[in-house]
Formats: C-alpha cells, sequence, structure tokens
C-alpha cells in the first residue's frame, strides 16, 4: 500500500522554490533516507544468509533493522513535509473560493507547527527519560535513539516556516491571512483550555470518560479532515485532545514523543518498504513491461480483447507492485494509445483500467494485507493474508473482465483476429518468467519455512535488484532515485502510522472500541446482518476515506467485534481490504479513478456511466467473500497455515 494509493496531495514544487541551504538539506535528506533503506536491505539478506550459510543467525540485524527503520521512517516524513508530500483531503477546500481556501493553506501549515513543536518538546523529554536506558544489542541510549522525533519536529517547522515564506512572496496569502490563523489558533487554544478546566467538563471525564473521549476523538479527526489538513495530523490531534482527557497536562507531551516512536518500533513494517522498492525496482528496470506483453496473448481471443488484456496486466503487475496506482499508471499509459488507435470506447477503457487495478492490492504481496496483520497484532499471520488474497483478487478482477465482455458484446468487438503461434507464445512466457518468478520465489519460500514473510520481502528486493544488475537497465543514478523515492513513500505511510498510534492509545486508554462493539452488537447480534452493517459502513467510509487512515481508525474498532462474533480474523482482513480497494476507485476521493482518467483524458462524469456496473458485479463479489468464508479460507487451510 503506497502512498499514491492514500490521495496524496502535494504542494508541488516546495523545495525547488528556494536555493541554498534549504535545497542542500533537501537533498542530503534525500540521499540519507536512500542510504538508510539499502542499508535495511542489506541487513534482511544478510539475516538470512548468515541463518544458512554459517547456521548462525545474526543478533544484530534485528536491532538494527528496527531503528533504521524509525529513523527512515521519520527523517523521511521530515523531507515528505519539505516536499510538500502529505496525505489530505481538499475535498472541501476544493469547493471554496481561492482567497479563502489560501487561509486554510495557511492555518494548516501553522497547524503542524504546532504539532512539530509538540514534537520537539516531546522528543526532548524522551531523551532526557530515557538516556540511560540502553538497546539489549547494541548497547545504544534509547534517548538517543528517539532524537529522531525531536529531529521530525524540526523539519516539520523548517518546511511549514519555507512554505509560509513562499505563500507570502508569492502573493497566494497576505500578511493578514497569516495574522488571522495564528489567532484563530491561539483563539481555540484558550477556549479549550478554559471548557476542559470547567466544572461541567471535569464532571463529564470522571462520570463519562469513555463518552467524552469518543466525542472529542471522532469531532477533532471528522473537523481537521474537513479542513483539508494532512490526515497523519488531524489523526494525532485527536489523540492528543483525548490524551488530555486522561492524562495531566506534564504528561502528556512525553507521552506523544514516546507513543510516536513506539508506533513503528515494529519488525513487521520492514516488510512495507521492502515490497514497495522490490516493485519499484521490476517498474523502472521494464521487468514489469514484460507481463503486459504476456497478458496482451493471454487475454486477446476474448471479445474486447484489450480491455481483457488490460485486466490480467492490472492482477499480474500487482503481484509486483500491490499497488493500485501504480498499476493504473503503469498499465494504463501503454494501454491507452493502443484503445484509442484500435477505436475502443475511451470511457469504458478508462473504467475498466481504474476498477481493475486494486485487484493487485488482494494478491499478494501486499501492503494492506500487511498492515492489517501487524494491527491486530499478528493474530492473522502475514503468509495466511496473503494466501487468502489471491481468490477474491481473482474475484475482483474477475468482475471487471465479465462486465467488460458486457460492453464489448454490445458495442459489437471482436477478439483479437492475430493467432500467435507457439514459439511466440513460449517467447513471451519466458521474457515474463523472471518476473513471475519473484513471486514463487517470495511466496513459495514463505511456505516452504526457509524464510520468514518479513524475511521474504528482503529477498525480493535482492531478486529485483540482481535482476537488474543481470539486464543492465538500472543506472547507480536510477538506484539512488529509486532507494530515495520508496523512502519517501514509506515515509508518508510510516507517519500515518505513528501519528495513528497516538489515537489507537487514546482509544485503547478510554475503552472506546468496547464502546462502539457494544454500540453495534445493541443494533443486531445476527453474523449476517452485522457483516452487511459492517460492509456498508466501510464501503461508505472509502468513498469519503483512503485505505491506509480507514484502516488505522476502523481496524481497531472493528476487529473485537468481529472476533467476538466468532469470525476468523484472517476472513474479516480481506473483507476490509476489498471493501477499501473499491474505495480508492469511487469519487470523491478515488485517486485510483483520478489518475487513471487523467491518463486517457477522459472526464470523470463520462466514466462513472460504464463504472457503476463493474462496481455492482465487484459488490456482489465483496458479498461472495463476506458470506463464503471458503473462498478466503480454504487455500490457507489446505496448506496448513491456519
Amino acid at each position: 500500500m503506497e502512498s499514491s494509493e492514500l490521495g496524496v496531495h502535494t504542494e508541488s514544487g516546495v523545495i525547488r522554490h528556494f536555493g541554498g541551504a534549504y535545497a542542500a538539506l533537501g537533498r542530503t535528506l534525500s540521499v540519507v533516507v536512500a542510504a538508510l533503506l539499502a542499508v535495511m536491505a542489506t541487513a534482511i539478506c544478510y539475516q538470512v544468509f548468515s541463518r544458512y550459510l554459517f547456521n548462525s543467525p545474526s543478533v544484530v540485524t534485528e536491532e538494527v533493522l528496527r531503528f533504521s527503520l524509525i529513523w527512515m521512517g521519520f527523517l523521511a516524513a521530515g523531507y515528505c513535509f519539505m516536499r510538500g508530500q502529505h496525505l489530505s483531503l481538499t475535498l472541501v477546500l476544493d469547493l471554496l473560493p481561492e482567497r479563502a481556501a489560501n487561509w486554510f493553506g495557511v492555518l494548516n501549515a501553522l497547524l503542524i507547527m504546532v504539532f512539530g513543536a509538540i514534537l520537539i518538546w516531546g522528543g526532548w523529554q524522551s531523551y532526557f527519560n530515557n538516556t540511560f536506558m540502553k538497546t539489549p544489542i547494541l548497547q545504544i541510549p534509547m534517548g538517543t535513539l528517539q532524537l529522531v522525533v525531536l529531529i521530525c519536529g524540526v523539519l516539520m517547522e523548517v518546511s511549514q516556516v519555507a512554505l509560509i515564506a513562499r505563500k507570502l512572496r508569492s502573493g497566494e496569502a497576505q500578511l493578514a491571512a497569516l495574522i488571522s490563523a495564528a489567532a484563530v489558533i491561539a483563539a481555540l487554544g484558550v477556549t479549550l483550555a478554559a471548557l476542559l478546566a470547567s466544572g461541567w467538563a471535569q464532571t463529564m471525564i470522571v462520570e463519562r470518560l469513555e463518552l467524552s473521549s469518543l466525542v472529542v476523538l471522532f469531532v477533532t479527526f471528522t473537523v481537521f479532515l474537513l479542513i483539508g489538513a494532512p490526515i497523519a495530523i488531524g489523526l494525532a490531534f485527536a489523540g492528543v485532545f483525548t490524551l488530555s482527557l486522561q492524562l495531566p497536562p506534564d504528561l502528556v507531551f512525553p507521552t506523544v514523543g514516546e507513543t510516536v516512536f513506539n508506533g513503528i518500533d515494529s519488525f513487521g513494517f520492514l516488510a512495507l518498504p521492502f515490497f514497495i522498492l522490490a516493485g519499484n525496482i521490476m517498474n523502472r528496470t521494464g521487468l514489469a513491461r514484460r507481463l503486459i506483453d504476456l497478458a496482451m496473448i493471454l487475454g486477446g481471443r476474448i471479445p474486447g480483447s484489450l480491455w481483457q488484456s488490460n485486466v490480467l496486466a492490472n492482477m499480474l503487475f500487482g503481484t509486483l507492485s500491490g499497488s493500485g496506482i501504480a498499476a493504473s499508471t503503469a498499465i494504463g499509459g501503454i494501454i491507452t494509445p493502443v484503445a484509442r488507435e484500435k477505436g475502443y470506447d475511451m470511457a469504458v477503457s478508462t473504467a475498466v483500467n481504474a476498477a481493475s487495478a486494486p485487484a493487485g492490492m488482494l494478491i499478494p504481496p501486499s501492503g494492506a494485507l500487511i498492515v492489517y496483520s501487524l494491527i491486530t497484532g499478528g493474530s492473522a499471520s502475514i503468509i495466511a493474508l496473503f494466501i487468502a488474497g489471491y481468490l477474491p483478487g481473482i474475484i475482483m478482477g474477475g468482475a471487471v473482465m465479465l462486465v467488460a465482455w458486457w460492453h464489448a458484446r454490445r458495442l459489437g468487438y471482436e477478439s483479437e483476429n492475430a493467432r500467435h503461434s507457439l514459439g511466440e507464445v513460449l517467447r513471451v512466457f519466458l521474457r515474463a518468467a523472471p518476473s513471475l518468478l519473484l513471486v514463487l520465489i517470495v511466496i513459495g519460500g514463505i511456505l516452504g519455512g526457509a524464510f520468514t514473510a518479513i524475511e521474504g520481502s528482503g529477498i525480493a528486493v535482492l531478486y529485483s535488484f540482481v535482476l537488474a544488475l543481470l539486464y543492465r537497465s538500472l543506472s547507480p543514478r536510477a538506484l539512488l532515485d529509486v532507494l530515495s523515492e520508496t523512502a519517501a513513500v514509506s515515509g508518508v505511510i510510516l507517519f500515518l502510522i505513528a501519528c495513528s498510534a497516538m489515537m489507537s492509545w487514546s482509544m485503547t486508554f478510554a475503552s472506546i472500541p468496547a464502546t462502539v462493539g457494544e454500540l453495534l452488537t445493541t443494533i443486531t447480534q445476527n453474523k449476517i446482518l452485522l457483516l452487511l452493517l459492517i460492509n456498508l459502513v466501510l464501503l461508505i467510509v472509502g468513498v469519503f476515506m483512503d485505505m491506509s487512515p480507514a484502516m488505522l481508525i476502523f481496524t481497531p474498532i472493528l476487529y473485537p467485534v468481529v472476533t467476538e462474533m466468532g469470525i476468523d480474523p484472517v476472513h474479516f482482513g480481506i473483507i476490509l481490504v476489498y471493501n477499501l480497494a473499491l474505495g480508492i476507485v469511487t469519487p470523491p476521493v478515488g485517486t485510483v479513478l483520478f489518475v487513471s482518467c487523467s491518463i486517457t483524458g477522459e472526464k470523470i462524469t463520462s466514466v462513472i456511466r460504464p463504472l457503476l456496473p463493474i462496481f455492482a458485479v465487484q459488490v456482489v463479489g465483496l458479498l461472495l467473500v463476506t458470506f463464503v468464508p471458503a473462498i478466503s479460507l480454504a487455500l490457507p487451510r489446505m496448506l496448513g497455515l491456519m
């Protein structure tokens, strides 16, 4: 699950507007995060080989990997703030006049600075509180490691000062807007402090802590979402305000520093950047293009063959990238000129490309399934989720193929007349075989016990890198670019996870999941009705929220409810990802739909009509996956993973 999956909003070219020290700092950070990612990839491969070659697994590499991931995550997050790359919902801002939208842009920059200051304070307190505590293997003071939280806060401050300066200099915002936005934040701070100290609020907190926390949490997050603030900042402030109901003021900010640091202190999160890196290397070197050639042959004998090839290519490409945006961009960019040349209906072509791209998010390796496994504390193993995702992913893609066939019959399209010789088919297959072998090596190695799912992600990086060297298709400069871009994408996701840890911690502290669970079970205790209700909620959530924040918010809330009802964690993970994968194609936050439309030049309004029947059939597929658990669970059980 890449940041592109999540609705990345970019104030493009922020670093380019500033020369000198600011640009140098950006370039330095780019190299540092790329180097950290390279060190991590090397370390995970060494961990595997040391176990087999020396029969002695390294005890150092796990600690190196954990803390390198944390430092890369926070430094890359700071780098992304400097680039103006963050996750936000701009739906409301897009409806406002330009002057009002610019004012909210300044307000959001100031809010980011406020949270940056909180990170600086919290990181400094964590440094002093943990100076004498050392890591078990490397004996590095934990306080020193936690300084990265402070550094991230400083980078946030620098980035937003530069952004505001650019807005003032270019005339996008006036000094009066800056003063008024700062005054609004100060007034809100004073009002909230006074309200919190009031007798009424204290009574509510003491007597109705769960309800008070629930209201504060979701109202805060909703407000930040509506004003277009970065989603991670909204999650963080929702957690901070909720914590302020439960902890004395002198403990809140140090808790923030510790919580965001611990939020990504998990060995399991390593799989995210590694699988993204492997997919990026395969895409950059042209190895993924060979899968498209194979898909063109496989889909060529069906009416509307180009559409069928598009769907198959997206599904095959998903096995490498696990990204809907990457698939729709790479495959759509190749298919679109051919479709236009052959006279295909471009609105339908756009809909087919957009609707089939998320199928790869269910077909492993899938970042979304990795995140779900980690949120649930490993209750659903990564490899079980991977194997469980195959059939639902095929169902999602098959639904698009079925409707594409119907459109082709309706429009009178025939299958391709050209017949491919056995030698040509064999040649195309052999060219695609090295790319396909990546999936077989990773999944087969995990199933065979050769390495863990996390180590498998490192092996995927090594395999793709070796292929790139053999084909001489990756220069040192291109490799540096791939590493830095992968680190940046990973930084956006990891920072979002770190900030969501604040929200999750405060929710757990206030027993909010239990409260919501009781609310749902009071509505119905029938498993079928409950799953229908959850599907409806997730489909609606997916319309307005991107996949990553939706998973981070709703998994801790819904997971205890469904497991209490006897629903298998692996089964629920597939239901969750299938639902939210549909959401990235539906406006107003349908990032995959927007990208597909930008590739073909079609208007969204013209694409909606052919997209609706595809969406309807995919929802039928969702209901099948929901109420026929064997679709998800048969393969993992057959392989002894459950």
